[in-house]
């Protein structure tokens, strides 16, 4: 393989896995970016999250007996802020989206089948469908583990409920 010089290293060699140094990664970044679910740009291009937190993605993950999450991400933008909680009968999601921003926010369905989504008490997923009329969300879509929902700037208070 091919070989470059770091004058602080020596020669490394391209096929050694120096690429993916320690810089890159932290148990900062896996608190918000996976635990909490603020996905940000990857360094290496493979998320779909572009440069600068213009598009932002919410996908928080909520795992075995974990009960609650919550994070914050200070961006060109302002701030991104996550806090979910579970709830007796499902999962409680405050996000909100800085100005001249959008997201997409994924509510996870904790394995049920029939959910019914809310935000601050006005039904937007029911039946398997999207039901607008809360401003800022326009959009909605459902994938085997979470419906996504296509949101503006503003703050938000998602409950899934069975």
């Amino acid at each position: 393989g091919e070989t470059f010089s770091d004058p602080h290293r020596g020669y490394i060699g391209a096929e050694s896995g120096e690429e993916s140094m320690p810089m890159w990664c932290s148990i900062d970044e896996f608190f918000y970016g996976d635990i909490a679910g603020i996905e940000g740009p990857d360094y290496f291009g493979t998320r779909i999250v572009p440069p600068g937190y213009r598009e932002i993605r919410i996908r928080p993950h909520v795992l075995g007996d974990l009960t609650s999450a919550a994070a914050n991400v200070r961006t060109v933008h302002g701030i991104v802020s996550v806090d979910w909680k579970r709830e007796q009968n499902g999962l409680s999601l405050n996000v909100t989206i800085p100005v001249n921003a959008s997201a997409k926010v994924s509510i996870p369905k904790l394995g049920l089948r029939d959910i019914t989504v809310e935000e601050s008490g006005k039904p937007i997923w029911k039946e398997a469908s999207y039901h607008s009329g809360v401003s800022g969300i326009t959009a909605a879509t459902e994938e085997s583990n979470d419906v996504t929902f296509d949101v503006g700037s503003g703050k938000y208070h998602f409950e899934i409920k069975k």
